[in-house]
């Protein structure tokens, strides 16, 4: 057993001896590469997948969860600022039943979950209070869901119920968001967020929550309104209006004038204020049957002195005795007729948008402007915006030298990099493919040297040697593995001659044929250690 394993670690090293430097080389870069791409691979296959433990964790709560998960030996690796906790993906369920079971996280134990610790003896002060409490945290964890929203807190002002009071006074809220790195609210965000607490809290109105971010700026302020947001959708609806009708008068003067000859800009009034009006008109036709009618009609016949008489001094016996007497009639009719009238009500909403005012002004570089009809710019841009001087507004067309010194500038430096990056990709191509060129002549080499070789060993013949070569090849071999005898010297003299000759024409043997003496050789040795 052991000369079987001596034998195969004598031709391996034998083997390994024959390899020349380069094939040497490329072998130990091939080991080196299996080597560290196993290992990697080992790592890979090793390394548990990780999945959140918990997310947006209050910097005590997170300190409190990596104690226990130290404490346990549980391995962990912190993200997003250490505001979420990675741990194995197999024992997310496991650690969270655990965690929740010391009261981990503390932070979660708000909104409506505060309302199950109340006992018997809660006074109605600490109902009002918890209630208020709960609500707060519900609206907290509301807003953190927003994205962009690391952490929320609500505060709400409940007024009291009174009896007797005809003016209510409204509930309202604050609200602080600490908001992600970079991020900011738009105003339609600031409006949701407004909304959403409003919504939640009877009796309350968007107008009564106040918003602000960590920083301090106030995004919506109580009984303004969400100005944040308003000014944010007046902002874009301008910017709309002005970016389409810019767009609208440049593609007229690029075509006139050249692109980058001429300059057009639009600023547009526009009116957001929604009104709503309703009128009232009342129709009669001649003709049409009246809806309902009544007629009354009074009559009286008699004679006599008539009752009653003038109240005053007059009423006297000697006026009561000089009173005419004679007969006296009554008649007295009426008629009643409700007639049908048409009555149209009508209420219009005048939608946001309306243009007030626009004003437009367009430069062209002087260079061309002089070939151009002013007044001929002036009527093709004021159509493409649609300009009504009735309505006050105003175009502006100047012509001035344009400075180009930037646009220059950056075009050079944009041909610059695009030289340099046009550089760097062909250096880049010519070291990859020297390194592949490279890589490929190594192996082609080892190849052919190793193909060579092989022919050179299926193929070898013995060589034709005469009689006095081999026996001179005999002596040399011999000499080489033991001390000859001492010869006489005339007798070495004698010889001499002799052995230059032969060592002639093995010289020029190998020169000739280097593989086969070398062939020769190396079995010579082997039999010499055998």
């Amino acid at each position: 057993m052991k000369s079987a394993l001596a034998g195969t670690l004598e031709r391996a090293r034998s083997t390994f001896a024959t390899i020349s430097l380069g094939q040497k080389v490329v072998i130990g870069l091939l080991l080196a590469g299996l080597l560290l791409g196993g290992f990697y691979f080992y790592s890979w296959i090793t390394t548990p997948t990780q999945a959140p433990l918990f997310s947006n964790l209050a910097s005590t709560d997170a300190s409190a969860i990596v104690d226990e998960l130290n404490a346990e030996g549980v391995a962990y690796t912190l993200a997003d600022g250490g505001g979420t906790i990675m741990v194995a993906k197999d024992k997310v369920y496991d650690l969270r039943l655990a965690m929740s079971g010391k009261g981990l996280p503390a932070g979660q134990d708000t909104g409506y979950a505060l309302l199950d610790e109340q006992g018997i003896t809660t006074s109605e002060f600490q109902q009002q209070v918890t209630y208020q409490r709960a609500l707060e945290g519900e609206l907290s964890k509301t807003l953190e869901a927003l994205d962009g929203v690391n952490q929320a807190v609500v505060h709400v002002a409940l007024p009291k119920d009174e009896v007797f009071v005809t003016d209510q006074k409204k509930p309202t809220a604050s609200v602080l968001l600490s908001l992600a790195p970079g991020t900011a609210l738009s105003g339609e965000q600031i409006q949701a967020v407004t909304n959403l607490v409003s919504s939640s809290i009877q009796g309350m109105d968007p107008e009564q929550v106040t918003v602000t971010d960590s920083t301090g700026q106030v995004l919506s302020a109580a009984g303004s309104g969400v100005t944040a947001a308003a000014g944010d959708a007046r902002s874009q609806v301008e910017k709309d209006y002005e970016t389409r009708l810019k767009d609208n008068a440049q593609a007229i003067l690029d075509r006139v004038a050249g692109p980058g000859h001429a300059v057009v800009s639009v600023r547009a009034d526009v009116d957001l204020d929604q009104r709503q009006s309703t009128s009232e008109t009342y129709d009669y036709k001649t003709g049409t049957p009246p809806l309902s009618s009544s007629t009354t009609t009074e009559k009286y016949n008699g004679n006599g002195t008539p009752v009653g008489g003038v109240l005053g001094p007059e009423n006297t016996a000697d006026a009561l005795s000089n009173a005419g007497g004679g007969n006296s009639t009554y008649d007295k009719s009426s008629n009643t007729e409700n007639n049908a009238v048409n009555k149209k009500t009508e209420t219009v909403e005048a939608a946001p948008g309306n243009l007030k005012r626009l004003t437009v002004s367009v430069v062209m570089d002087s260079a061309v402007a002089g070939n151009l009809n002013q007044q001929q710019v002036t009527d093709l841009v004021g159509n493409s915006v649609g300009l009504d001087s009735a309505r006050g507004d105003a175009i502006t067309v100047a012509a001035m030298p344009f400075d180009t010194t930037a646009a220059d500038q950056a075009a050079a430096e944009m041909e610059a990099a695009r030289q340099a990056e046009s550089s760097a990709q062909m250096w880049s191509m010519i070291r990859t493919g020297g390194i592949a060129a490279g890589i490929a002549l190594v192996l082609l080499i080892v190849w052919l040297r190793s193909r060579r070789r092989g022919e050179v060993e299926e193929e070898y013949e013995p060589l034709e040697l005469s009689d006095d070569m081999l026996a001179e090849l005999e002596r040399l071999r011999v000499q080489s593995v033991r001390e000859e005898a001492v010869i006489d010297t005339r007798q070495q003299e004698l010889e001499a001659a002799e052995r230059q000759k032969v060592r002639t024409e093995i010289s020029t043997m190998v020169s000739e044929r280097p593989d086969e003496v070398a062939a020769m050789l190396r079995g010579w040795l082997s039999e010499n250690k055998s």
